[in-house]
């Protein structure tokens, strides 16, 4: 998933470097509207719905944290069925 991912992200925002950078938010590499792109991009991708919680500069910092945050929002999905 990390490499579907980080194309998914890239192509998103193609001038941040999602495989190196390790505090996106923190940094203020992603901007709010960056935030907005990439989860909506998440949300199609992968069918899956965010909640308040889920938008955190934690949440959203590098790609390992994105990656884990994509499996937590499939895991609910399923769950949810």
């Amino acid at each position: 998933m990390r490499e579907e991912l980080l194309k998914l992200l890239e192509g998103t925002c193609p001038k941040v470097d999602f495989a190196n950078e390790n505090a996106l938010v923190d940094d203020g590499l992603l901007d709010s509207y960056a935030v907005l792109s990439i989860i909506s991009a998440i949300s199609e991708e992968y069918d899956v719905e965010f909640e308040a919680d889920d938008i955190l500069p934690e949440t959203l910092n590098n790609l390992d944290s994105i990656c884990q945050l994509v499996q937590t929002l499939l895991d609910r999905k399923a769950n949810a069925k």
